[in-house]
C-alpha cells in the first residue's frame, strides 16, 4: 500500500537525496568560489609584492639621489666658504678710484643729502635721462627724510655707506667706526624696510685714506671689509679741484667733461650747482661716446671686459 519495510515511502527518500545533493553542489560551489577568490587574493598579493619592491627600488634609488645632493650641498658649502673668504681678501685689500679704462661706462656718485626737493630734482633729472646713479648719504639724512631714499632705490637707484654723521675716521676709534657703519645701515634698513644689501663705502673727505697703501688705510679696510663693503673713492671731483674758483654751474660741467673718461668714477654733491650742473653732464658725457651709470654698472662692465 505504498509503505516499505520500515516505513518510510520512496517519494521522501528521493526528496532527501535530492537535498543532500543540492547542498553538496552548495558546497561544491562555495569551495570553488573560495579558492577562486583565495586565487585572486594570492595574485593580487604577488602584484603587491612586485608592486612594493618596485616602491622599495625607489626609494633606494631616491636615498642616492638624495645622499648625492647632500654631497654636492656639502661641496657648494665648502667653495662658498672659499669664496666667502677670498672676497673678504678681495674687499679688504681693494680700494676703487675708478673702474676699467677700457669701458665706456662712467660712474655717477652723489654724496651726502639734502631735502625733499632736492632729492626729488635729482631723481627726475636721472629718470629723464634713463641714468641710474650711486648715492652716498650720511645715514642722519637717511633718517631725516626716508621716503626720498626709498624712492631713489625703487627706482633703480643704489646707496653707499657714507657714515650715519659724515665722521672722518681718523678722529674716532676703530669702534666708533664700526658703530658709524652699523648705525648708517640701520638707518637705511629702517627707511626701505628691508635689509639692504651694502657693497660700497665711501669714507667722509677721503679722511684715512690719502694714501691708500699705509698702515691706517690697511686698517679701516680691514673693518670696512668685516661690513662687507669695498672702500670707493673718485678720479674726478669738483670740491678740491675747483677750491680756487668761482664754483657756477658752468666751471662744473666743464671740469667734469674735461676730465672724464672711460672707468672714471664722479664725485659730485648734492648741493644746488652741482645738481643744476647734471644735465649737461649726463649730455655731455654721451656725447664723448661715455655712458654714465651705477658704480654696480661700473664695476660689472670692468668685470666683463
Amino acid at each position: 500500500m505504498g509503505y516499505n519495510y520500515y516505513g518510510r515511502s520512496p517519494k521522501t527518500k528521493k526528496k532527501k537525496s535530492g537535498y543532500r545533493l543540492f547542498l553538496f553542489l552548495v558546497l561544491l560551489l562555495a569551495l570553488a568560489g573560495t579558492g577562486f577568490f583565495s586565487f585572486t587574493q594570492y595574485l593580487a598579493l604577488q602584484a603587491l609584492r612586485v608592486e612594493v619592491d618596485r616602491l622599495k627600488e625607489q626609494l633606494q634609488k631616491i636615498d642616492n639621489e638624495n645622499q648625492l645632493l647632500w654631497d654636492q650641498y656639502d661641496q657648494v658649502v665648502k667653495e662658498n666658504e672659499k669664496l666667502r673668504e677670498e672676497n673678504y681678501m678681495l674687499r679688504s685689500s681693494t680700494v676703487i678710484s675708478h673702474g676699467n679704462r677700457n669701458t665706456n661706462r662712467v660712474a655717477i656718485t652723489i654724496d651726502d643729502g639734502a631735502g625733499p626737493e632736492l632729492i626729488g630734482k635729482t631723481l627726475r633729472i636721472l629718470r629723464d635721462h634713463n641714468v641710474r646713479a650711486t648715492f652716498f648719504p650720511t645715514g642722519s639724512w637717511v633718517e631725516l627724510h626716508p621716503e626720498v631714499w626709498k624712492a631713489a632705490v625703487e627706482k633703480g637707484h643704489e646707496l653707499g655707506n657714507h657714515t650715519y654723521n659724515h665722521t672722518f675716521l681718523t678722529t674716532v676709534s676703530d669702534q666708533q667706526i664700526k658703530e658709524e657703519l652699523s648705525r648708517w645701515q640701520e638707518a637705511v634698513d629702517s627707511a626701505l624696510g628691508f635689509k639692504y644689501q651694502t657693497y660700497f663705502f665711501r669714507p667722509p673727505g677721503m679722511d684715512g685714506f690719502t694714501s691708500p697703501q699705509g698702515s691706517t688705510a690697511r686698517r679701516y679696510k680691514e673693518i670696512i671689509a668685516g661690513k662687507g663693503m669695498f672702500t670707493v673713492l673718485w678720479d674726478v671731483e669738483l670740491i678740491y679741484a675747483l677750491r680756487n674758483e668761482a664754483y657756477t654751474t658752468e666751471r662744473i660741467i666743464e671740469h667734469v667733461l674735461a676730465n672724464t673718461k672711460g672707468g672714471s668714477i664722479v664725485l659730485l654733491h648734492f648741493n644746488e650747482n652741482d645738481i643744476a650742473a647734471l644735465p649737461d653732464i649726463l649730455n655731455g658725457l654721451r656725447r664723448r661716446g661715455l655712458e654714465p651709470g651705477s658704480l654696480s654698472e661700473l664695476l660689472l662692465a670692468a668685470v666683463q671686459s
